[in-house]
């Protein structure tokens, strides 16, 4: 009987620092690939590219804040998104969520901050 149970402790034990492993592995603080970024998007209805002053905005922003994303499943409801079919950014109150195009598929990372992005649609100025 003790040995089934000092057996089942080990079990136990082994199966907790592997979810505790992997739950670190997924939720660990991530870098996008600005690299990724494309150089153009489409943006309240228009593409804006270049020195369009709201993708400049936008990937200006995203290059400051390349650290610290984590990996994330949740789907958000889209507020302002800057769509392009390999890299999509979603800029809402209080984060952002971007999703691209890799080997693997379509991950999507979040960050929860203040951004000072603007939430309007705003003409190229």
């Amino acid at each position: 009987m003790k040995k089934a149970l000092k057996i089942i402790g080990v079990i136990t034990t082994v199966l907790v620092l592997i979810g505790v492993g992997a739950y670190l592995y997924i939720f660990r603080q991530q870098e996008i690939a600005i690299r990724l970024i494309p150089n153009e998007f489409e943006y309240c209805g228009k593409k804006v590219w270049g020195n369009d002053k709201n993708y400049q905005e936008i990937v200006t922003w995203l290059k400051q804040n390349k650290e610290g994303w984590v990996l994330s499943y949740v789907t958000y409801v889209p507020k302002q998104v800057y769509r392009h079919p390999a890299f999509t950014v979603n800029v809402m109150e209080g984060g952002v969520a971007v999703s691209y195009k890799t080997d693997y598929g379509y991950p999507q990372y979040a960050k929860t901050i203040n951004h000072g992005i603007n939430l309007e649609c705003t003409s190229n100025s």
